[in-house]
Parts: C-alpha cells; sequence; structure tokens
C-alpha cells in the first residue's frame, strides 16, 4: 500500500540551513497555549501572569516594543513556575516554593519578617529572579 505526502510547504532546508519555519502561534499567543490580552492596568504595570495561563498586557504600549519583549519574556517565566506549582496566587496570598506570602490592598508579606512589598517589588524572591 502507498500513501501520498501532503504539498504543504512547511519546512523548507538547503545546505542544512532552514528556510523556513513551522509558525505555531496566533497574534494573540506569546508562546503556543498562552494567550495574550490587551487590557487597561494600573500605572506603571505593563503586564500581568494570571493562573488560568493568560497575559494581560497594558494596552497603552506597544507589546513589539524591546521593553515589551523584556516584560514578555518575564512574564513567560511566571507562566511556566505557575504551570509547575512552583509559584501560585489566590487573592489572599501568594504561594512560592512552600511558603505563604500574604497579600492585601496592593502588598504583599514576608511571612519571615512581617516586611510589607509592594506587588511586583523586585525584592520578592519570584521576582528578583526573573531577567
Amino acid at each position: 500500500m502507498a500513501f501520498k505526502l501532503g504539498n504543504s510547504k512547511g519546512l523548507r532546508a538547503s545546505g542544512g540551513n532552514i528556510k523556513s519555519k513551522f509558525k505555531f502561534r496566533s497574534k494573540r499567543e506569546v508562546a503556543p497555549g498562552t494567550p495574550v490580552y490587551k487590557k487597561k492596568l494600573e500605572d506603571g504595570v505593563l503586564a500581568e501572569a494570571n493562573m488560568d495561563g493568560s497575559i494581560f498586557v497594558n494596552k497603552d504600549y506597544d507589546i513589539d516594543s524591546p521593553m515589551m519583549k523584556y516584560t514578555m519574556n518575564h512574564e513567560m517565566q511566571h507562566i511556566t513556575k505557575i504551570k509547575t506549582g512552583e509559584e501560585t496566587y489566590d487573592d489572599k496570598a501568594v504561594y512560592f516554593q512552600g511558603e505563604v506570602w500574604p497579600r492585601g490592598n496592593g502588598y504583599v508579606t514576608d511571612p519571615n519578617t512581617g516586611k510589607k512589598y509592594k506587588e511586583g517589588d523586585k525584592k520578592l524572591p519570584w521576582e528578583a529572579n526573573k531577567i
């Protein structure tokens, strides 16, 4: 029995160099399975990673700018950690590497010291390890 290959262009290579690539994502995805939605966010907030695996991007910024590319990479790191269970959150707390960090009024409280940090502060351990 024989079969026939489709006529899709697919990947094309010459001399070991790929000349074309498959495209897996739509314009609303930063990576396969990670939808991105433009939304009005708080002043100074560029993007937010969500527990459902999506990312909200501030509608006032150009998503193709170098700053937003950096930001999207950062948010994708959060999405990866959320999917692996290393960091999660709800309205009451952030759960990071087995610790519960209470949340409220835009601040997160360090469970070890009681010190409050503004959400998104680079001193928070889940923010500090991002590029």
